[in-house]
């Protein structure tokens, strides 16, 4: 046993610096892509771009229209471009714009007087399935200015039956509509809670969902660094020596499976202490203590299908093959969010995903117990596989 520890510590010490610096690489090249499918994901979900058309066009309409258009609560949902009628429905054909709303001349009297007035809200064929949406939204902002504007006028009513002052007239108009301007722009904070949703229902924000689905990634690969500790000495000659030594199977992986798994540790922890400058990381036992079973099983799985493949030419592109498969699957390299459900749900059951869903509560998630288990349930299939390659090996044929 001991003998077998210090071959395969030799083989890992050797393999040691050449696997760092592949290593960086591949973190470097994980960093960037990352960071480039986060962007793509944060385009997709920018602000809907909308030609907002004023054929009033006075001040107090310009007034009006600033005012509403650079709310925050507004701004953060829709991106209004103020153009002429003509450049509007071009940029709708042409895809510059989502929608076009047409604002028609006098609508502010229409306002000030409660008279009937309507606009138009045209809404491209990429935006029609939202059609509803943005009806029931135009039919809660008109309810809401009718409310603010029966008020006045039952006010205005009863100033007329008792028969009031004008100046007294004046003084409840001029109260009346400072309350209401008021009003409506601080109904967003006053009226509405907000509340974050997880991305694409992950539980994590988008940031911090590619963070870790990228972390797995990472950690699949960079065990695939080592071959000759994998490879080196899984030859019948050898495994007959080491057998009759009475070397078990399980005393012949137990190297390959820890020193990997050790050179793992503290690359994963220079990573989070980069990452927790961005984000607000919960270093609780409890997370700790899922992502290091997340850890082991990235570990496992390389080291043991590495054993199992490791005969075959190309194992190690096959390896990597397999594990950007499981990223796409996880919405990795195309957003999530632009991924049918379906395929989002394969993804969450791969070693990937396995890995991903035990790192989620280090990032304010809850632990994907689902996938995790189904990490655990592939380590155990990989583990089958080699155990059973090492022991049937000194039965075959001569070394090739």
């Amino acid at each position: 046993m001991k003998a077998i520890w210090q071959r395969d510590w030799i083989l890992f010490r050797r393999g040691l610096i050449p696997a760092l610096i592949l290593t960086l690489l591949l973190g470097l090249a994980s960093s960037l892509a990352a960071y480039a499918v986060t962007n793509s994901a944060r385009e997709h979900a920018a602000p809907v771009r909308v030609g907002l058309v004023d054929e009033e066009g006075g001040m107090i309409s310009r007034m009006a229209v600033n005012l509403v258009s650079t709310q925050s609560f507004i701004a953060s949902l829709v991106d209004f471009r103020q153009t002429k009628k003509t450049e509007a429905m071009d940029g709708l054909a042409a895809g510059r714009y989502q929608a076009v709303i047409i604002l028609p001349d006098g609508y502010i009297d229409h306002i000030r007087y409660g008279t009937a007035g309507t606009g138009q809200i045209i809404l491209s064929k990429a935006a029609a399935a939202s059609a509803e949406v943005v009806a029931s939204l135009a039919r809660f902002g008109e309810l809401l200015l009718a409310g603010g504007q029966y008020g006045v006028f039952a006010g205005e009513d009863l100033i007329q039956q008792k028969g009031l002052s004008p100046e007294f007239h004046q003084e409840f108009l001029d109260k009346s509509n400072d309350a209401l301007f008021d009003q409506a722009f601080s109904i967003y904070d006053d009226g509405i809670l907000r509340e974050m949703a997880p991305y694409s229902g992950t539980g994590l924000t988008a940031d911090a969902y590619y963070a870790a689905a990228w972390i797995g990634f990472f950690l699949l690969l960079c065990g695939l660094f080592f071959p000759a500790l994998y490879t080196a000495d899984t030859r019948k000659s050898m495994l007959i020596r080491l057998y009759s030594l009475s070397v078990t199977p399980a005393g012949y992986l137990s190297g390959k499976l820890l020193f990997p798994f050790l050179f793992r540790l503290p690359l994963i922890a220079a990573i989070l202490a980069i990452l927790s400058r961005s984000f607000s990381l919960r270093f609780t036992p409890g997370a700790l203590l899922c992502a290091l079973l997340g850890i082991l099983t990235a570990s496992l799985l390389t080291s043991f299908a590495s054993v199992a493949l490791g005969q075959k030419k190309g194992w190690q592109g096959l390896l990597m093959g397999i594990a950007s498969v499981c990223l796409f699957l996880c919405g990795g390299l195309i957003p999530r969010s632009m991924l049918p459900d379906w395929v989002a749900q394969i993804g969450r059951f791969t070693p990937t995903g396995a890995v991903l869903g035990a790192f989620k509560p280090l990032f304010g998630g809850p632990a994907d117990i689902p996938a995790i288990l189904a990490g655990l349930l592939l380590t155990a299939l990989a583990a089958f596989a080699a155990f059973r390659h090492i022991t049937a090996l000194p039965q075959k044929g001569e070394d090739s």
